[in-house]
């Protein structure tokens, strides 16, 4: 369940307010990056049956960083 901007407008100001700590947690990263794995792993076998699983997406993600074709940058916490 993806939230797109609606299901966030309907959160309480307290619920927004947890889920922006959560997220500002450097704890949980590891836990957060093996969901977005699945998530990919699961969007890429939607689309190619053929698809591999979560390894091949985290391999795929650290041959793209090591070659340098894709750049993370820090996001802004703040909900436009």
């Amino acid at each position: 369940m993806l939230l797109g901007i609606e299901e966030f407008n309907d959160l309480s100001e307290e619920e927004f307010n947890r889920l922006v700590e959560f997220s500002n947690n450097q704890e949980n990263l590891k836990e957060r990056y093996v969901v977005a794995c699945q998530i990919i792993s699961n969007l890429t076998a939607e689309l190619d049956t053929n698809a591999g699983d979560d390894e091949s997406v985290d391999l795929t993600i650290c041959k793209l960083l090591m070659d340098g074709l894709i750049e993370v940058e820090p996001m802004s916490r703040k909900l436009h």
